[in-house]
């Protein structure tokens, strides 16, 4: 029986799909019964709230392996509502832990992975980099819908640090792999794309894609910064925080061969998957 916790979210969804085509036995666990109702029949169904910590260790009751999609900030509370049965626990992460910048969010995924770690229950971590492809994604359909509206955009500093975007089908690959192959457990896995490309490529492949053209205008991160933060102030809505601007001045760059060797998934490239995207029409 796999139990998974985040079950109707961006990446869960697919995840249960994929368990249930391949005909395990799947508990789709979640806070919307709604929500939970429109992942289909093909599995059972639990309410559970991490506030309500009694829900969950009711939702995990005879599960074996319990993949968790919800924040790792939550990884306590999982950990003391494990069942006796569970032989397999498959954490979500993110590699923001890699980050140098002062970053609450990163410092609660470090603290989670150590808590595992160091808890000697059998299983994995993922730190999937930048998740894209799903229809709900944040920060490609942001790039699609920009190019489409614009034709010079400002870059901070051009552009030319790095990011390392990851398909949802490959995310969803790798978490299956993680809870069913051998070789999975052991020390936590980064989960990202083939290869950094730098932002300025990333924005181009969003405008090829479209059969659009776009010059892309170098501007320092720290007048980028200043200017969205004053927007903010005046109420004009920008498309970029100030905050997500000064992390992709942060190179992102992963080596990925555990996800190759332990989990057997080799992901696709950038364009690959925004093709792939386009043609699902899962564009907003």
């Amino acid at each position: 029986m796999f139990a998974v916790l985040g079950a109707s979210g961006k990446t869960g969804r697919y995840l249960v799909e994929r368990l249930c085509a391949d005909g395990h036995d799947v508990v789709a666990i979640g806070r919307s019964q709604a929500r939970l109702e429109a992942l289909g029949d093909g599995c059972r169904h639990a309410i559970a709230d991490f506030d309500h910590p009694v829900s969950v260790a009711k939702a995990l009751v005879g599960a074996q392996c319990v993949i968790n999609l919800v924040h790792a900030r939550h990884t306590e509370v999982l950990l003391d509502c494990l069942p006796s049965a569970c032989e397999r626990l498959v954490l979500v992460g993110s590699t923001r832990r890699f980050t140098a910048l002062p970053d609450p969010a990163a410092d609660q995924v470090r603290a989670a992975e150590t808590l595992f770690l160091s808890s000697g229950v059998a299983g994995v971590m993922l730190h999937p980099s930048m998740i894209y492809g799903a229809p709900d994604d944040r920060n490609v359909n942001r790039l699609l819908h920009l190019v489409r509206s614009a034709r010079i955009l400002p870059l901070p500093n051009g552009g030319r640090n790095l990011v390392q975007p990851l398909f949802v089908d490959d995310m969803v690959a790798a978490l299956a792999a993680a809870a069913l192959k051998p070789a999975a457990t052991g020390p936590s896995i980064v989960v990202a794309g083939p290869e950094p490309i730098t932002y300025a490529a990333m924005l181009r492949a969003c405008a090829a894609a479209q059969n659009a053209t776009i010059t892309i205008v170098p501007v320092p991160e720290l007048l980028m910064r200043a200017g969205v933060g004053a927007a903010s102030m005046l109420g004009i809505k920008t498309p970029f925080t100030a905050a997500e601007i000064r992390r992709a001045t942060e190179d992102k760059s992963f080596n990925i061969d555990a996800l190759k060797s332990r989990l057997g998934v080799t992901p696709r490239s950038f364009e690959d998957g925004l093709r792939l995207k386009i043609e699902r029409g899962w564009v907003s």
